[in-house]
């Protein structure tokens, strides 16, 4: 677990980029320390398809220790037995926040004059009052009395006109932490029902967790402005604004845009802003980040967002969309306003087309597919707009575009994916057909190994499986998916509090609770690692330790067995705390295993395969033994002839075979020789059908550049010719 860097970093990087579990230990570290000092943690940050995905820009994909599943996982195999890391250092933390005191008080301190005695920099009265200020009643009857209630509003007051927000945290904390005991039980899986239940509480705790999500500078930037507290005051009186705000954003967001843009939006139409906040909540995730518009002569515009706010809210109240968005949750909306067109395309949209929600995908085959520009490249358009794709035609990629951001256009959620099938790259839709139903086989075709679209909110991308996954019952339920939420921001107040046991219950309960959201995987990750490196008696070789992991890795496989991708972080657990610490014949037969029941369940996910075979290679590689080069040479050997059916299966082996034995020029030549006789044993067809004929030529490419850098001039050139014959006769077919 990562501490969490409360400094806004540049718009061109991720700003705090780790997962709420990220912030588990930074909340431990500011209660061990004992001081509001601002201590500052680093935090490390850890694509092509055939068709341009949105004109999005991708940022930051992964966490390094967050082990995010969403994506493709980056498996990394650890050397055996190395000293484990300490996440945090408790004893060291004090030193440094001492130092930080001396630092900060050296700072408020005024220059010396020769001769005159210097007063301090005097604190803000509210502020003080905030620090000395006695708990918040939170819990009985007395708690939503009068009293109770006025004192919460005066000191939310104090707060805004003193600009003390991190004293007013402290407060809620200083509040919760004996509050919580009189509520909430012991076990179960309803424990806290009655934490959610008691109001004062209940609203304390989301403005604890709001006061994580926006810095004090954030606020402070907005203070100036009266329109812009007004509405701050608004969202932090209101629990299910709070809760709104929480369910949608993400870390990767910058939270001082953010703030900026409800500002904007309270501003602009206070008065539409309660029933269109979730579409406010939804602009501001989304426009945090430049949204751009290609333009069709090069270079770009971006899309206003406050303009795109307001554009929704007009159609909404003339009844012009299909799927009204005051109706939408910001988290759907998300994939609706993040459309990157002009508004007269969007105007358009609605002029010239309808028709329901759920029969939208026929509009991908609206648009007659034309085969020149699939081969010639031809490009039949000026202006790139809905009406000329829909009169010319186009490829996937424009049946695509034109299916998604009119379906955008009229409130339904939608994105574009694409990948590598076994006819070559592809792009289709996925839609939210249902209110609770997302379509990703809109124009899809089989054999696509792994289907990726760009998500709007984090600028990366996101598999077409966790888009699947958001069709389990626990994602379509409003109430289980606050339930697990609710489980997981009360960990992160546990850890803020210091209670390292509690923290891992409830990240365990959040778990128990939501066992398809890969979120809850990632915290009790997260939660386990500290815990283990908190035991001053216990070594990551301990077999009860290593029992532990590869449990946790067993169930998350079990939990996520139709949907393996999704998985990625039990392969994480495994290279880090199992495999290092098995036999060898172990490792080989569980992967092994692995690859034989992702060609059983999941045939088209082939590069999971390839996934795994490259952590195998890895650890025989690490392992260091004279026999090494032959192992993996044998392994993929083997793998080819057995897996290598899939395109991008079939690359993604063959480009880590020769990665291994390229630094050999004996290996080398081998792994080459294997790479071409697997690729004419199960991938090469001689078809005539240009699709698949430029798909193998490319894989023909791939193994005459292998050849050339071994030294075969000869056999790189023969393969050439053979290729390029291939095309041309298959272009010839298809004009």
């Amino acid at each position: 677990m990562k501490p969490k860097k409360r400094i806004p970093a540049p718009v061109t990087v991720v700003r705090r980029p780790q997962g709420a579990a990220g912030r588990l230990v930074q909340r431990a570290q500011a209660h061990a320390t004992g001081s509001a000092a601002a201590l500052v943690f680093a935090a490390f940050v850890v694509g092509g398809v055939w068709y341009k995905l949105e004109s999005q820009k991708v940022r930051v994909v992964k966490v390094i220790r967050n082990g995010d599943t969403a994506g493709e996982a980056v498996a990394t195999a650890p050397l055996p037995e190395a000293a484990p890391s300490k996440i945090f250092d408790f004893d060291k933390a004090r030193e440094d926040n001492a130092k930080a005191e001396t630092a900060a008080n050296a700072a408020n301190a005024v220059p010396s004059m020769p001769g005159k005695t210097v007063e301090p920099t005097k604190e803000d009265p509210g502020i003080a009052l905030l620090k000395a200020a006695e708990p918040l009643l939170l819990t009985g009857i007395d708690a939503g009395r009068d009293t109770a209630l006025n004192r919460d509003a005066e000191l939310l007051k104090t707060a805004m006109d003193s600009k003390g927000w991190d004293a007013y945290r402290a407060l809620l904390e200083r509040s919760l932490a004996p509050a919580l005991p009189k509520v909430a039980g012991k076990d179960g899986r309803n424990r806290f029902d009655a934490v959610w239940a008691e109001a004062p509480l209940y609203k304390a705790f989301l403005r604890w967790e709001m006061l994580d999500r926006f810095t004090q500078s954030d606020i402070a930037a907005i203070s100036h402005d009266t329109y812009a507290m007004e509405m701050w005051k608004w969202v932090m009186e209101r629990p299910e604004a709070m809760e709104t705000v929480l369910l949608t954003m993400r870390d990767a967001d910058d939270s001082a845009k953010v703030l900026v843009f409800l500002k904007d939006a309270w501003t602009a139409n206070s008065d539409k802003f309660p029933k269109f906040f979730d579409l406010a909540v939804a602009c501001a995730v989304v426009f945090d980040r430049d949204v751009t518009i290609g333009e069709p002569l090069g270079g770009e515009s971006t899309v206003n967002g406050l303009s795109r706010y307001l554009w929704y809210i007009e159609k909404d109240e003339k009844g012009k969309l299909t799927v009204p968005v005051h109706r939408t949750k910001a988290r759907d909306l998300v994939w609706v306003v993040c459309a990157p067109v002009a508004t007269k395309e969007l105007d358009w949209a609605i002029d010239k087309l309808s028709g329901s929600r759920g029969n939208w995908g026929n509009n991908y085959g609206l648009i007659e597919y034309l085969m020149e520009r699939a081969v010639k490249g031809l490009n039949p358009y000026e202006e790139y707009s809905f009406a000329e794709i829909k009169k010319e035609g186009g490829i996937c990629g424009d049946q695509s575009y034109f299916c998604v951001n009119t379906a955008r256009a009229h409130g339904i959620p939608a994105l574009i994916l694409a990948g590598e099938t076994d006819l070559g790259g592809h792009a289709w839709a996925a839609v939210k057909t249902e209110a609770d139903q997302w379509d990703t086989t809109i124009g899809r075709i089989g054999g696509v190994s792994k289907g990726e679209g760009g998500n709007p909110q984090l600028g990366a991308a996101i598999s077409e499986q966790e888009i699947w996954l958001w069709n389990d019952r626990g994602h379509q339920s409003d109430l289980t998916t606050l339930s697990v939420n609710r489980h997981l921001w009360m960990s992160d107040l546990y850890a803020g509090l210091g209670k390292l046991e509690d923290t891992f219950a409830t990240a365990k309960l959040a778990n128990e609770l939501g066992r398809s959201f890969p979120e809850t995987w990632s915290r009790l990750y997260d939660v386990m690692e500290e815990r283990q490196q908190q035991d001053r008696y216990a070594t990551s070789s301990d077999p009860k330790i290593v029992s532990l992991w590869r449990e946790f890795a067993a169930d998350m496989r079990r939990e996520f067995r139709e949907n393996p991708r999704m998985a990625a972080l039990a392969a994480r657990a495994e290279d880090e705390h199992v495999y290092p610490y098995a036999e060898e014949g172990e490792v080989a037969r569980a992967m092994k295993r692995e690859r034989r029941r992702v060609e059983r369940e999941s045939s088209e996910q082939k590069d999971l395969i390839a996934t795994t075979l490259k952590r195998q290679a890895d650890l025989i590689k690490k392992r260091g033994e004279p026999t090494a080069a032959k192992e993996i040479g044998n392994l993929y050997d083997t793998a080819l002839r057995e897996y290598g059916g899939s395109i991008t299966g079939f690359k993604m082996m063959a480009e880590d075979y020769y990665s291994f034995a390229k630094d050999d020029t004996t290996v080398s030549r081998k792994a080459v020789r294997d790479i071409e006789l697997a690729f004419k044993r199960v991938v090469e067809t001689g078809s005539k059908d240009w699709f698949r004929a430029n798909t193998e030529s490319g894989i023909y490419r791939m193994i005459v550049g292998y050849y050339r850098e071994v030294g075969d001039e000869g056999r790189a050139n023969m393969l050439e010719k053979r290729y390029e014959r291939i095309l041309r006769l298959a272009e010839r077919g298809a004009l």
